[in-house]
């Protein structure tokens, strides 16, 4: 149990420092990390991809909490933005929780991988959705909010690679954009976490320890070392420009697309 741990514990020095610098979540460090971590400890693996994603968003709720704080001291979350998208995000993420919970283990994988795969192509390719001096009304931020609550809660992130490029079409820099995406991540972890802790309830098989499909002892220690480590993260995404985040961001999608895919 202790070597178990101490992987927790340096999987959420990573997530942490991600979801400081990209407003991401972590969650794409944690799913593969977990899923990688359960595979070696013998979990039943029809349930390790669900159980990784259920314990991911559950994870990236303190760190969200964290990494929103110290954005919003550093007058960096554009609150009128958020609240729209979150009300909208908190449907999504119950939403995407149901869908996940009609999959099978090896689809939900799938899904995942060719997630992050379209996420690396599109970084790759440089392809961005043109700046407009439009804003967003109410009801396409909520609608949007569904949208990204729902697949971020099916992938288990925190959202960021939808919120920030959406936040961007509509003008706003890119260091607000990280910082509103951070606050964005919150609900998407709260809610997501709870519908796969309802439907797992029911489910045989899972370690103990487990909250339907959330895994406490990963969740601890995730969660003790990524609160402190995302203050990294957002003190290092403000000192970094923009098109050096977006270089670091395409690296981590591309090496976990890979790792998804061939696992």
């Amino acid at each position: 149990m202790g070597y178990e741990f101490l992987i927790y514990l340096f999987v959420g020095i990573f997530a942490g420092n991600l979801a400081g610098m990209f407003g991401i979540g972590g969650g794409v460090i944690i799913v593969p990390a977990l899923i990688a971590t359960f595979l070696y400890l013998g979990f039943d693996q029809d349930l390790i991809t669900h159980l990784a994603i259920g314990t991911s968003l559950a994870s990236i709720f303190f760190t969200g909490l964290a990494s929103a704080y110290s954005h919003n001291q550093k007058r960096g979350i554009v609150w009128s933005a958020f609240y729209p998208l979150a009300s909208g995000i908190v449907i999504g993420a119950i939403l995407g929780a149901v869908i996940a919970s009609l999959l099978s283990g090896d689809t939900l994988r799938s899904i995942v991988g060719v997630f992050f795969l379209a996420l690396s192509v599109q970084i790759i390719s440089s392809y961005e959705l043109k700046k407009t001096d439009r804003k967003s009304n109410i009801l396409l931020s909520t609608s949007s909010g569904v949208g990204i609550g729902a697949i971020s809660s099916i992938v288990g992130i925190g959202g960021g690679s939808f919120t920030v490029p959406y936040l961007q079409y509509f003008g706003y820099k890119m260091k607000l954009s990280i910082g509103t995406s951070a606050a964005c991540g919150v609900p998407i972890a709260l809610f997501g976490s709870l519908g796969y802790f309802y439907i797992g309830l029911s489910v045989e098989n899972l370690p103990t320890m487990s909250l339907g499909y959330i895994y406490l002892p990963a969740v601890l220690g995730i969660a003790a070392t990524s609160i402190f480590s995302a203050r990294m993260g957002v003190a290092i995404a403000h000192r970094m420009s923009d098109l050096a985040l977006k270089i670091l961001f395409s690296l981590f999608l591309i090496i976990n697309a890979l790792y998804m895919l061939v696992v």
